[in-house]
């Protein structure tokens, strides 16, 4: 669920902030293979952000874009749905596999870059920004480097997006959140209890339902 294709990313919310892979500043370049084969390959993921003590993370939404809100409890209370693509990479300069945090528009790049690569992973592109750090209008140009070569998919360690990047909440996870402003223990140390109750600024207003047991829906 919250998972969505290129075709459906209008179905879905706004976009959000930033990632594991970072180039900060105006100017800066670095160079990349996108662990995708092709379009196919590219899934973007429906989110909520959520605060859990003094970080932000991402949360799976529970709904796909043509069910009622009530599928997912954090869209049933109007918290904002974010349309994200979570872009596994190769960092040839740092020698790590991270993950791109980018909005839905990002799937044209993508597209554009499949269309010409049968085989995305087996060309490097030089990645560089433009636009300061903070600036809401910064832009990404995609330059190919070289040749394409022989590498496929299977030379590389495929990133989970929900080992990291997206936490994967159930509805009763999400139930609870609502009711105390953090997440049920698993052990997990972003998930710790918070060591005072969150403030009603912190939490998500719980409406009441109405007698008749209406929602809201699209």
């Amino acid at each position: 669920m919250g998972r969505f294709t290129m075709d459906q990313a209008d179905h879905y919310g706004g976009q959000g902030g930033a990632g594991f892979f970072k180039i900060v500043n105006d100017g800066e370049t670095a160079r990349v293979r996108f662990l995708y084969g092709g379009i196919e390959d590219v899934e973007g993921c429906a989110v909520h952000q959520v605060k859990i003590n003094d970080k932000y993370r991402y949360v799976n939404c529970l709904r796909d874009y043509n069910e009622p809100k009530d599928a997912c409890p954090f869209c049933r209370e109007g918290m904002p749905q974010q349309a994200k693509l979570f872009i596994p990479l190769y960092n040839v300069d740092e020698d790590k596999i991270q993950i791109w945090d980018r909005g839905k528009k990002f799937f044209a790049k993508i597209s554009s870059i499949c269309s010409h690569y049968p085989n995305v992973v087996s060309q490097v592109f030089e990645v560089e920004r433009h636009g300061k750090a903070g600036e809401q209008t910064t832009t990404y140009e995609l330059f190919p480097v070289g040749q394409p070569d022989d590498k496929t998919l299977q030379d590389f360690e495929l990133p989970d997006i929900f080992d990291g990047a997206v936490m994967d909440k159930s509805v009763n996870d999400m139930e609870y959140y609502l009711e105390n402003g953090q997440f049920p223990p698993t052990g997990d140390a972003d998930e710790a209890p918070a060591p005072r109750r969150a403030t009603r600024d912190e939490m998500p207003v719980r409406r009441r339902t109405p007698a008749n047991g209406g929602r809201d829906s699209f």
